[in-house]
């Protein structure tokens, strides 16, 4: 009874701040649509359909249970034991480009980029002769590499010095770059060679996003935005002649500057 309760308290929490993100967006769409009491004036042209942009965040949410589980289990079964840390919150950025289409809906392409970093250690005996006992020093890191195709919905028309909220999504092309080092030591310090333990891989992977935020037009060329973009995608990881699959499904939350010509 208490395991189940604890995982929905988990699953909870991490859903907390796409509520909360998801409220804030409709309630600054609620007051931005309001008309103001006083007569504005206009200092500003129009905003152009062009739009480049910068954001910086992080990332939280991929898994490499599998390929660690493996790992923890090939030592098990040669003598030893392994522990790994999960991926903590890591970092996120991301240069895009958007083409308005009608009032309120944007074509929009990014290239996105995370790098992810964990590592493990434990003790095993070793396969090749002559058969030692040793201490290993694994680090995973992958950097992610993703080319974004979508769209953009503003829930109210963008204008100057006015607060634009917006959903979206599209499809992705994702290229992780994955690595392995592993280190095997003795106890005196000195290295053992073992090269087969170190691994690294590259692959094209298929991805999809849902993508939400809010825009602040400072001026028809600048605005500044809070964006939050769920990913969902996998690689797989071969090792020991297994395929383990990696999942960089996740949620990037971003602060961004964006420029319009």
């Amino acid at each position: 009874m208490t395991l189940p309760l604890l995982r929905m308290g988990v699953l909870m929490k991490k859903s907390l701040p796409v509520v909360l993100a998801l409220l804030l967006i409709f309630v600054a769409a609620d007051l931005s649509a309001q008309s103001s009491l006083y007569k504005k004036k206009k200092f500003f042209g129009a905003i152009p359909m062009n739009g480049v942009n910068v954001f910086v965040g992080f990332l939280d949410g991929p898994d490499h249970q599998y390929l660690t589980d493996h790992l923890i289990t090939f030592a098990e079964l040669h003598g030893g034991s392994e522990t790994w840390n999960d991926w903590s919150t890591s970092f996120y950025t991301r240069v895009g480009y958007q083409r308005q289409v009608s009032p309120n809906h944007f074509l929009v392409t990014n290239l996105n980029f995370s790098y992810l970093t964990t590592d493990g250690n434990g003790e095993l005996f070793t396969q090749t002769e002559p058969i030692e006992y040793v201490t290993t020093e694994r680090t995973l890191t992958t950097y992610l590499f993703s080319l974004d195709v979508g769209f953009l919905y503003y829930m109210i028309k963008p204008e100057v010095q006015k607060i634009a909220p917006y959903i979206g999504g599209g499809f992705s092309g994702v290229v992780p770059y994955e690595k392995l080092d592993s280190t095997f030591r003795r106890d005196d310090g000195s290295v053992v060679e073992n090269p087969d333990e170190s691994v690294s891989e590259t692959s094209f992977e298929p991805g999809v996003y849902a993508q939400f935020g809010i825009n602040y037009y400072i001026s028809n060329k600048w605005g500044v935005a809070l964006d939050g973009r769920f990913q969902m995608t996998q690689s797989k990881f071969r090792i020991h002649g297994g395929n383990f699959d990696i999942n960089y499904a996740g949620l990037c939350l971003a602060l961004g500057l964006q420029y319009y010509f």
